[in-house]
């Protein structure tokens, strides 16, 4: 940093005056990158992006499919606003302590940037037009032994199950948010990290299979009603699988992946995030259960939706101990 110095000089006349010189003062230190964010961790997270992004264009280019770049503006401002803060706090550096702010800013950037970039492509996953899957799900559910049109209707017959049922898988959104903000409160960076890293993977991964195993939705499929009204997300289904609909609305996205459910494994990371904490970690498997099973009765998923996600959320923790782990570097 740079700064001015004082100096006394003595001129004719025994008259003094301060001179001021411009000099290189050594304050604060310029943080390095990877204590703000940008580690082997950050940078994997950051190139899993990019891909995404490449394939979003590729995926919606194959489709014809266009966005109303009207509808962008929300998420656009929110990652500016996190990108000029992250900067600031590299170009004007404070107290070490407060490095952990950008690594947060870093995390929550990488997060945003994904979820705009993979929920969207959703309907390029579509628009690829692949046959539906649901015949083979529906057939996985009777091997074993399940049947969702039962359990829907048993759902439809006990009104405040039905109603809670509901609650609880609209916990989804909120339980991601929250898990964000207490392990930022909690200063728990390492959990932090993993859960980013698990986001990362799952959303990915679920995308990927949307595309390769598209589902018309247990409703559609039974022709049962379900308990949670899904009329906007099967008519998205249809229009873009169909192609008679080609133009994305960020202000209109549903969730539409079915195998494996998302919703689902979004609650197994939020509960393994915790898992050090009893107090916490207790009620999120009793809440996070109980929206496992929400999934199921309401209608929305098969029953094997549910047993993949486990299965994916199982795999992700593995390669995070086997990989992602080594990424992260302790900060000194």
């Amino acid at each position: 940093m740079w700064a001015f110095r004082r100096r006394r000089r003595l001129i004719a006349g025994g008259a003094e005056f301060d001179a001021w010189t411009f000099d290189q003062d050594a304050g604060p230190a310029r943080p390095a990158l990877a204590r703000l964010g940008l580690n082997p961790l950050g940078r994997l997270l950051i190139s899993l992006n990019i891909c995404a992004l490449v394939a979003g264009v590729a995926l919606f280019s194959a489709g014809s499919l266009t966005i109303e770049w009207s509808t962008v503006w929300l998420g656009a401002a929110l990652l500016g606003a996190i990108v000029v803060v992250w900067l600031n706090l590299y170009f004007v550096p404070g107290k070490p302590a407060e490095w952990f702010v950008a690594e947060v800013l870093f995390v929550t950037f990488a997060m945003v940037l994904l979820t705009n970039v993979l929920v969207p492509m959703q309907y390029g996953a579509l628009a690829l037009a692949a046959p539906y899957a649901d015949p083979w799900l529906a057939k996985a559910d009777a091997w074993l032994g399940v049947s969702v049109p039962a359990m829907t209707a048993w759902t439809w017959t006990h009104p405040w199950i039905a109603r809670l049922a509901t609650v609880t898988y609209f916990t989804f959104a909120p339980q991601m948010l929250l898990t964000l903000l207490a392990l930022v409160v909690l200063r728990d960076r390492s959990r932090l990290w993993e859960f980013a890293f698990h986001f990362h993977v799952c959303l990915i991964v679920t995308i990927a299979a949307l595309a390769i195993w598209p589902s018309a939705c247990v409703p559609v499929f039974y022709g049962l009603r379900p308990t949670i009204d899904e009329t906007r997300a099967i008519v998205q289904i249809r229009g873009f699988h169909e192609g008679t609909m080609t133009v994305v609305r960020f202000d209109d996205i549903e969730g539409l992946v079915s195998f494996p459910s998302f919703h689902v494994a979004g609650a197994l990371l939020v509960t393994w995030a915790f898992r050090y904490r009893r107090r916490i970690f207790i009620p999120l498997i009793v809440l996070n259960t109980c929206l496992a099973l929400s999934t199921v009765i309401t209608g929305e998923h098969y029953v094997v939706d549910v047993l993949a996600a486990v299965a994916l959320v199982a795999g992700s923790i593995a390669l995070y101990e086997w990989c992602g782990k080594r990424l992260l570097p302790a900060n000194e």
